[in-house]
């Protein structure tokens, strides 16, 4: 029971530790920051503690707060006390070193500026790493999916022992191995769910879920009840169902992505004319009336020109951040405004500050924009595995099928009509279905988002779809290929 205790406590805390050291670089940015406006210890831990984008840092300085305000420990003592037992290393090490350049009278702004700077280049190298670990696990579910149809056509093709003349026609086609794929894919999703994050949020499972349901639910029926059995459609019922269903998730993901995307991209620009705005002698609001003016920032200009108009008719700071933040959820864009406004309303809106500030809004929007691009390669692998595989097993299994057919009309009766093998429409079917999970998994590896992989679900099930027309009506045909 002891040793259970134990484990779970170092795991809880191996897990604070991964929250606070993704954390930290914008706790030391606003730590240095607001020391260069003038801020000592205590008024830096009372302003963090209101700031809610850090929770797990704020918490730590809520702590620390309490044994200052209820236990009257000096500020720097209480810094001192919390680097010796820190929820992480990381963060131990930071508030040593402040504590000790306060102490000592060096001077602290510079240690903070190069610790801000080495902080964000470890947050760069830990991206760098985790794009690593993802295209690991893509390998792995590239590998397993083209060895696991492989293994399903081998089984197929000796089920029907379509060469030696056995009995072909008696085997039981591989069923159980249509499944393999899509559970794969699953469990490779929930595998990137935590090494993947992104600024951009997952829509909510309950909205995805009132179109998915329903579509499915319909195509379910018709393919259970044998509705159009006769004319061979299943696959086609189900492909249409599943792409029903992707579309308004899909462009609902679409619009946000792009808005995250375009705010992304403008709130450096923001800053950075504030800043050169601010060296010209103009006041800190008369700075951000004039920045979120431009109209240059796309589907963002809305969100930036109501900033300026509020800010204009004089709504203050806090509820302009208030108004943003329910405007979006991008991590990136709230924690550069939250910054920008509790410097300002704290009268820390010097130029060096600000200038500071939009090197390092610059910064990560660099890092974020690099890592997207470093995992963009991979919808090209998506496509290019589901069309390969998708359209060879099809050809092989299709083939396969004819060949028995022939063979069966040959040992009985030339001019009898051959039944129907069903075995090409589950094989299709169960590609279909791997094509559109194939698409969620892609859309997790390179946008962080489950949502952002229904537009790939879409396009994935439509090229899976011409591959079973092209296939079911021998457009394309093995054995017309090699026939004289």
């Amino acid at each position: 029971m002891i040793s259970l205790k134990k484990l779970n406590q170092g795991e809880y805390e191996k897990n604070q530790s991964k929250k606070i050291e993704r954390e930290l670089p914008f706790f030391i940015t606003i730590v240095s920051l607001l020391t260069t406006s003038g801020f000592g210890p205590y008024t830096i831990l009372q302003k963090v503690k209101q700031i809610t984008l850090l929770p797990i840092i704020q918490a730590e300085s809520v702590k620390i707060l309490k044994r200052i305000d209820m236990l009257g420990v000096d500020p720097l003592t209480a810094l001192n006390d919390a680097k010796d037992k820190p929820s992480s290393k990381a963060l131990g090490e930071f508030l040593s070193g402040y504590v000790s350049a306060i102490q000592s009278g060096g001077n602290v702004i510079n240690y903070l500026k190069s610790k801000m700077q080495s902080t964000f280049e470890r947050f760069e190298n830990g991206e760098k790493q985790s794009v690593e670990k993802v295209g690991s696990i893509v390998h792995a579910w590239l590998t397993t999916q083209i060895v696991i149809l492989a293994v399903f056509i081998l089984m197929a093709v000796v089920g029907s022992n379509p060469l030696t003349g056995g009995s072909g026609g008696t085997a039981q086609p591989p069923y159980m191995l249509l499944i393999f794929s899509p559970i794969m894919s699953v469990i490779f999703m929930k595998l990137v769910k935590n090494m993947v994050s992104s600024n951009i949020p997952d829509i909510k499972m309950k909205e995805i879920l009132k179109f998915v349901i329903p579509s499915v639910a319909i195509a379910g029926v018709l393919i259970l009840s044998n509705v159009f059995s006769s004319m061979h459609v299943n696959p086609f019922i189900l492909g249409i169902s599943l792409i029903v269903a992707s579309i308004p998730p899909a462009v609902k993901f679409q619009s946000i992505y792009q808005l995250n995307l375009d705010a992304e991209a403008a709130t450096p620009q923001i800053l950075r004319d504030i800043t050169e705005a601010r060296k010209a002698g103009l006041g800190p609001e008369k700075c951000i009336i004039r920045a979120c003016k431009r109209k240059d920032f796309k589907s963002f200009n809305k969100i930036a020109n109501s900033i300026s108009n509020k800010l204009e008719w004089g709504v203050s700071m806090n509820n302009l951040f208030t108004v943003l933040q329910n405007e979006m959820k991008n991590f990136q864009v709230l924690i550069s405004f939250r910054i920008l406004f509790e410097i300002i309303t704290s009268g820390g809106g010097n130029v060096n500050t600000l200038d500071s500030l939009a090197d390092t809004s610059e910064k990560i929007h660099n890092i974020q924009k690099n890592k997207r691009e470093s995992l963009q390669p991979y919808v090209i692998v998506g496509f290019m595995l589901i069309t390969i595989t998708g359209f060879t097993t099809l050809m092989t299994i299709d083939s396969f099928a004819s060949i028995n057919q022939e063979k069966n009309l040959v040992t009985h009766d030339k001019n009898q009509v051959a039944p129907y093998d069903p075995f090409f429409e589950y094989v299709s079917m169960a590609v279909i279905s791997q094509a559109w999970l194939a698409g969620l998994f892609v859309g997790k590896v390179t946008r962080g988002a489950y949502s952002g992989g229904f537009i790939f679900s879409i396009l994935l099930t439509v090229v899976t779809l011409m591959a079973v027309a092209l296939i079911q009506f021998h457009i394309l045909n093995i054995n017309s290929l090699f026939s004289h």
